[in-house]
């Protein structure tokens, strides 16, 4: 069984939040939505409005 990699992990601090976050805290729920979905289609390669159907085949199982 391999063990945790503890080396990288940090505690949070609730009072200071990391610079990369702070961009973010004035924006509402869908703004963020919308960076959030921008952002996937640029991580996996697709059209912004017209994300890849999942493939179901993995996940079908047979009713007995």
């Amino acid at each position: 069984m391999q063990k945790l990699d503890r080396t990288h992990s940090t505690s949070g601090n609730l009072f200071q939040n990391k610079e990369e976050i702070i961009h973010y805290l004035g924006m509402s729920k869908e703004e963020i939505a919308k960076v959030f979905a921008y952002l996937n289609s640029v991580s996996f390669n697709y059209a912004l409005g017209d994300p890849p159907k999942m493939d179901k085949d993995a996940f079908s199982m047979r009713k007995i």
